[in-house]
Formats: C-alpha cells, structure tokens, sequence
C-alpha cells in the first residue's frame, strides 16, 4: 500500500498534472503547422490529458484516506474496549454473587460486540461505522449502569434502541464497502 498522502500533497500532484497538460498543449500548438498537428505531439498530449483524469477520478479517495485511517482504528479499538468491558461485567458478577438474570443483557452484548470485530472502513462507509462505534460507548456505559443498578431497569428500553442505533449504523453502507 502507498504512503498516505495529505490534502496538500493530493492537490500539489493535480496541480502538476494540469501543468504537464498544459505545457504539451503549447508544444502541441507551437508544432502545428499548415498541414496540422503531428501525431506524436497530438498523442504525447492525449497521454497527458488521460494521466490527469485518472488522477482526478482517484482524488475523491485519496483526499478521504487520512480521515478513513483514523475512522479504522476507532473502529477497530471501539468494538474491542466494549468487548472487554463486557467480559469485566461477566467477572464482576461471578465475584460479587449478582443476579444471573443480567447475564441476559451481559451476554448478547458481548456477542455482537464479537461482531463487531470484523467490520472495515472503507472511503463510503467509515464514517457511518466510525459513528456506529463510538454510541457503543454510550450503549456500552448504559449497560454498565442498568447492570449495577445505577439505573432503573426501565432503562432497558433505551439499551434497546441503542443497540438498534448501533446496528443501523454499523450496517450502513455494507453493499458500498464490498
């Protein structure tokens, strides 16, 4: 993989490109004559004129990359920390004697915080996911709450709608990233 460039970088290689154009399309005037261009200069030129649309079809991604490297290690830090934090609860309860009926809440989240593991940024889908990752955060420090009866139970019911949040967003984007 190359090194990842910044926006500054990206639009300097553009703003070279365009110079390259630019200068062969001089050369290419200088030549023509009364019979026209040759087709050395009238190729040399087209070379030119595709090598900046290529360029310029892959700046979306390019310009993108820095933020999408950051979205995947939060990403992949994200799902991992409410993994372990899930995993604390389990010890915690074995410890302290609670109830096994929050093993109910305990468990699923660790399971999909196991699915988690796998997902991907990509330039179409990182912000969607790294959006997704971070409310896991509150979604995980809700669980924690409601399990050490902090909150009332009732406040299931927004775990709930978390975790849908969650999954929603995590899911955004799927077809794109493939």
């Amino acid at each position: 993989m190359s090194e990842v460039q910044t926006g500054h970088e990206v639009h300097e290689q553009h703003a070279k490109l365009v110079r390259a154009l630019a200068d062969q399309h001089a050369r290419t005037i200088a030549q023509d004559y009364d019979e026209g261009v040759p087709d050395e200069a009238f190729d040399a030129l087209m070379e030119r004129a595709r090598a900046l649309m290529a360029y310029e079809r892959q700046m979306p991604a390019l310009l993108a990359e820095p933020e999408r490297l950051r979205s995947e290690k939060v990403i992949f830090w994200s799902w991992r920390a409410q993994s372990a934090v899930a995993v604390a609860l389990i010890i915690a309860f074995r410890l302290l004697g609670y109830s096994d009926g929050w093993y109910a809440l305990v468990v699923p989240h660790l399971v999909a915080t196991f699915c988690g593991w796998p997902l991907k940024a990509t330039v179409k889908n990182h912000l969607a996911r790294r959006t997704a990752s971070l409310a896991l955060h509150a979604v995980g420090a809700l669980l924690v709450l409601i399990v050490l009866g902090i909150l009332s139970p009732w406040f299931i019911i927004a775990l709930v709608i978390g975790w849908a949040f969650v999954g929603t967003a995590a899911a955004d984007g799927q077809e794109a990233g493939k």
